[in-house]
């Protein structure tokens, strides 16, 4: 197990700007599954995406993305702070396509959660529970803030 894991906050147009795709999506899978390195096993966590909503990045119907870390039944690996899925969550992803441990914007904060509330509008919120904002004020949000970066 990793002890620790920090990182800097990102504000809202860091995680636009700083994406190469962004969507909503309902996870399908969660595969766990292990690598050899020359010093060991380890094992990481691919996780697939159905895309609901493209907004940037993609055209795609399916995401998928290598998460480090996870439990195979002979081995297990736990990263501090690195999230975690289950079939049928429903999420807003900020994702880089470059490889590494993890490729959420921010750690954790490129990945929020979908609710629908009592009165049957989509809501965005952290993965602690916050409401951020209505699903359809999200979209604006990032098309407004890609056409701000790129008049930069």
């Amino acid at each position: 197990m990793v002890g620790a894991t920090s990182f800097e906050p990102v504000t809202f147009n860091d995680l636009v700007t700083q994406a190469d795709v962004i969507f909503v999506g309902d996870v399908v899978d969660v595969r766990p599954f292990t690598v050899q390195t020359r010093e060991r096993t380890i094992v990481k966590t691919r996780v697939t995406f159905s895309v609901s909503e493209p907004l940037y990045g993609t055209s795609s119907l399916v995401e998928v993305f290598d998460f480090l870390g996870g439990e195979t039944p002979d081995l297990g690996m736990k990263v501090a702070g690195m999230p975690t899925f289950t079939v049928g969550d429903r999420r807003v992803v900020f994702a880089r396509r470059d490889r590494s441990i993890n490729p959420i914007v921010g750690f954790t904060q490129g990945l929020m959660k979908v609710a629908r509330d009592a009165g049957g509008v989509d809501r965005v919120l952290t993965l602690e529970g916050a409401s951020i904002a209505r699903l359809a004020d999200l979209r604006t949000r990032v098309t407004l803030g890609l056409m701000e970066a790129r008049k930069k």
